[in-house]
């Protein structure tokens, strides 16, 4: 349930807003009252994201941009172009960009491994180091980064050596990044999503969606509106003590 002004004045940057969870939490945070960046490197499904963003509160400005979070090029292209139109650094950056290229160990190309890597973690990196250089070097008082890892970064799966590894990668970078920006009042967490109906399980044969529900406690999949929940969370006050953790959403999937 959306906090109507939980997120008023909160300039949001989504990576990964074209589609799927990054969506989801596009369409929260304009809930909430945040003005919204959408970034994808689908430039088209970004402004399709934009045009279901809600513009309830007075001053809520949102905008879509291009992007590839692979590039630092790009990325410090689309951080300087939200500062000049809003004139300030987002306080907020939720990074949801990312790809799968499946095969087994055995068989896996070292080009896909790398795509994965340098889309999931790298682009991950990048975002966050140019978001947290910009609020640092503004002096804002407070910012909260968030990033999305996966349950299968912690678990491992089968057929995703690269998305378990780049996972996992962003998880230890969102602990590290915690450490070091919290002196600037600046907060990371990262969000563990577990199996949640996107564009990308679309792809998964229905057996294997059957296979994977008979084994989540809950006994269904996850929807993106149930990761931007927690994401809106962690952008807000309500979690102004918390840095550095991961929170699972995954249906009780792999309980420990």
């Amino acid at each position: 349930m959306a906090a109507p002004s939980r997120l008023i004045s909160r300039l949001t940057l989504v990576t990964g807003g074209g589609s799927g969870i990054g969506r989801a939490v596009c369409q929260r945070f304009a809930t909430e009252g945040a003005s919204v960046v959408v970034a994808d490197r689908n430039e088209e499904s970004a402004i399709q994201t934009l045009e279901l963003l809600s513009r309830d509160r007075k001053g809520q400005e949102h905008m879509a941009m291009g992007v590839d979070v692979s590039s630092k090029d790009s990325v410090e292209t689309l951080v300087s172009s939200i500062q000049r139109r809003y004139f300030q650094p987002p306080s907020v950056c939720v990074n949801t960009a990312g790809i799968t290229q499946d095969e087994f160990l055995l068989k896996m190309e070292e080009e896909d491994f790398d795509k994965v890597i340098c889309v999931n973690l790298k682009g991950t990196f990048l975002v966050t180091q140019a978001v947290s250089k910009a609020l640092v070097s503004a002096g804002a008082q407070k910012g909260s980064i968030i990033t999305l890892g996966s349950i299968v970064g912690k678990v491992g799966n089968i057929g995703q050596i690269n998305y378990s590894a780049s996972k996992a990668g962003v998880e230890g970078l969102t602990r590290t990044a915690a450490k070091e920006l919290s002196k600037f009042g600046i907060r990371c967490n990262c969000i563990l999503p577990g199996f949640i109906t996107t564009p990308m399980t679309d792809k998964v044969p229905e057996k294997v969606i059957s296979k994977i529900t008979s084994i989540i406690p809950v006994g269904r999949m996850g929807e993106p509106a149930e990761v931007a929940d927690a994401c809106a969370f962690l952008a807000s006050d309500d979690s102004r003590y918390i840095t550095g953790i991961s929170i699972e959403v995954a249906g009780g999937l792999f309980i420990g």
